[in-house]
């Protein structure tokens, strides 16, 4: 018999446990009643859509497939996020199309972003998405109850939500967040990439609707964010955890002053959805629609910092870390001259602080490859030279610097004694590969051998 055929059966001849009889009265319970119960649960209420609307401060908005609850909000120029004025963010945003060419460049997925015209991919305005669900690790079976999304109106910045008053609901979610992806192009997201835009293809994949973020330039400010703001470990330590992470709720500290009090923690959220569904109570909900708009502008001032710093270049950076991470980004984009600038910079800042050594040598070997391959052997060979005596240096970075000089003062400068001395330290060292530097230190020393033979005097 097959299993399912089994619990079918299982099913069909169970029998209940048997109970005794009792008398209708007070603390009498039914025979199937659970044997600790006093008293039966009363259903839950219907949550009702038009009242959890006017709670919200939304409308209540009705489709063939379902209802939506739309929240809009407008944050104007003079309104603050943090200490960063809104018209600021939003000015900066509209204003780096440049900036915003340079990271589709060095993220093939966001390749379009500010510079498409309007009706192509990537025309229009930039839409920000961010989204709240029923489950914080994704799944099959996660559903997105909430997608917040944002554009740039002007000076303004326009947040509409789309909350789902219930599971049956779901279609008309993605129906209106289908109407209002139509009118905007690039996609910006944070972490969006792994979680937001993979959920809900997934859900307009089981409704067997079109999505309309397919073929849509996307934006991740995550990766970014890693590059010029990720905190690394010191010298004196590793930074404090709360401010090393790049988390949005540690970027928005750092780049916008903002301090949350009162917000709703992210594990809370689920519960928060799913105690609205069975009670019909919208008033919790609240805090979660505030933390999402938060979110929303969180991300827009992020994206409008690193836009500063990729517009004003290496003058803009505050540390040694942050010009590094810039100039990884001019490096992905292409901008290999801007890229050594911000190089130098890095490497300026180390010196004058004197505690980032990893940073330090790390800017030294991109500089070296950046001269390197434009064809600046001599000056790729003073970076090295000053990575090879750099304090406290990686000892990968040491053995790269010194091998890439005994090549170059073997090869271009046919300095045998130098490239020896390089090859005889990297033997010393233990490890590197043994088999190739002997093979190395025996081509040098036949050289040796071969300059050092006396000639016979000419008769």
């Amino acid at each position: 018999m097959a299993t399912l055929d089994r619990l079918r059966d299982i099913v069909r001849t169970r029998r209940p446990s048997a109970v005794p009889a009792v008398e209708p009265g007070a603390g009498a319970r039914e025979p199937h009643e659970p044997p600790h119960s006093h008293a039966r649960l009363a259903p839950p209420a219907p949550a009702d859509p038009t009242r959890a609307a006017l709670e919200l401060g939304g409308a209540l908005v009705e489709h063939a497939d379902g209802a939506v609850i739309v929240v809009d909000r407008a944050y104007t120029a003079d309104d603050r996020h943090g200490r960063t004025p809104v018209g600021e963010i939003a000015s900066t945003i509209t204003g780096g199309a440049d900036a915003l060419r340079l990271m589709g460049k060095a993220w093939p997925s966001a390749q379009g972003v500010g510079g498409s015209p309007p009706g192509e991919t990537g025309g229009g305005p930039l839409l920000f998405l961010d989204l709240e669900t029923t489950g914080l690790f994704g799944g099959a079976g996660t559903q997105a109850f909430l997608a917040g999304c944002a554009s740039i109106e002007g000076t303004s910045i326009r947040v509409r939500q789309f909350l789902m008053p219930g599971f049956e609901h779901e279609r008309a979610v993605l129906r209106a967040l289908q109407s209002w992806a139509a009118d905007h192009g690039a996609l910006c997201t944070f972490n969006g990439r792994t979680f937001d835009v993979p959920l809900i293809e997934t859900r307009f994949l089981f409704h067997r609707m079109p999505c309309p973020l397919d073929g849509v330039p996307h934006l991740d400010m995550l990766h970014p964010s890693r590059r010029m703001w990720q905190q690394r470990p010191l010298a004196t330590g590793t930074p404090d955890p709360d401010d090393s992470s790049c988390s949005l709720s540690v970027l928005e500290k750092q780049i916008a002053g903002l301090h949350r009090v009162g917000d709703v923690p992210g594990y809370e959220i689920p519960s928060r959805f799913f105690n609205f569904v069975r009670t019909g109570d919208a008033r919790p909900l609240e805090a979660v629609m505030e933390h999402n708009r938060l979110d929303l502008l969180s991300l827009a001032a992020v994206l409008a910092r690193a836009i500063v710093l990729i517009t004003n270049g290496p003058a803009a950076s505050t540390t040694a870390q942050q010009a590094y991470g810039l100039a990884r980004v001019y490096e992905r984009g292409g901008e290999y001259d801007n890229a050594e600038a911000a190089l130098l910079k890095t490497i300026e800042f180390a010196r004058r602080v004197g505690l980032e050594p990893e940073v330090h040598g790390e800017a030294l070997r991109r500089l070296a490859w950046i001269r390197r391959r434009d064809r600046r052997p001599h000056e790729a060979a003073e970076a090295w030279r000053e990575l090879v005596v750099l304090p406290r240096c990686a000892a990968a970075l040491r053995r790269e610097a010194r091998e890439a000089l005994a090549i170059h003062h073997e090869h271009r400068l046919k300095d045998l004694q130098t490239a020896r001395a390089h090859a005889l330290d990297l033997l010393a060292d233990g490890t590197a590969n043994p088999a190739r530097l002997q093979h190395r230190l025996d081509r040098i020393e036949r050289k040796l051998a071969r300059y050092m033979e006396p000639t016979l005097p000419l008769q």
